[in-house]
Parts: C-alpha cells; structure tokens; sequence
C-alpha cells in the first residue's frame, strides 16, 4: 500500500529519515555506489513511503526523479525501489503499481534491480515501450 508521497521536501524531514534509510537499504542490497536519495535533497524527486496496511509500519520507499540517471531520457524515471523482503512477492508493488503509473505515466525503472523485480515488470508493462529494455537486461 502506499503511503506518504513526498515531492521536493514537501514531507517532514522525520518521514524523508525514513525514505533515507530505505535507500541506504537499497544501496547495500545491491553494492551500488551511491546513495540515491538523503532526507536533506536538494535535487527534484518524488518519494513514497510503502506501508503495512494492518499495522501501520514503513516497510519500503520508492524515488522518482525527472531525468534519468542511466540513458539520455528527458522524463521521469524510478530510479529505486526497495521492499523489505518479508513483503516482496505479497502484492504489495501489484498493488501501488496502477497508482504509480497513473502518477508518473509510462516510466523507466532503472537498474539494478533484482530477477523478482525483472519478473514483476515483464508481466506488468508488456505495453511499455521500455519492455525491451527490460527483455533485455539481466
């Protein structure tokens, strides 16, 4: 389920200490070289906190940004996304992902991603033009 959506600093810094920390979660998972996202952002973003709907807890985030930081592409893409893996395979991105495409359009997610999450946009964006891209990678 989605929860808080920040853009720009528009959230509290306590809940953007929490997007922070999944990114950092996400940094390691991956061995990836940069943090992709800190609560004191300067640079334009849109963020979104995912929740445990029965408890109310932070179980992952999500960062878009208007460029992308992998092709030359002039539009938004995802630029990460991290799940606690407790939650992953449990419908939790099936169900945020109508949400997220009706936001942010046909969207590039950008690597590294994970053979699950390679999976997950296989089947839900046999329509997008970036599924080649995806067919592809890995």
């Amino acid at each position: 389920m989605l929860g808080e959506t920040a853009s720009d600093a528009g959230l509290p810094l306590k809940l953007r200490k929490e997007v922070e920390r999944f990114a950092i979660y996400f940094q390691r998972e991956f061995e990836y070289p940069v943090q992709e996202f800190t609560a004191k952002e300067k640079r334009p973003y849109t963020a979104y906190l995912l929740s445990e709907s029965k408890r109310r807890v932070w179980i992952g985030a999500c960062c878009f940004r208007p460029q992308s930081g992998v092709s030359a592409l002039d539009r938004e893409t995802l630029r990460w996304i991290w799940l606690h893996p407790y939650y992953r395979m449990k419908g939790v991105l099936t169900d945020a992902w109508p949400k997220l495409r009706a936001d942010h359009g046909d969207f590039l997610v950008e690597p590294p991603f994970s053979p699950a999450m390679r999976h997950f946009l296989l089947k839900h964006n046999s329509s997008s033009e970036f599924y080649s891209f995806y067919r592809n990678v890995g």
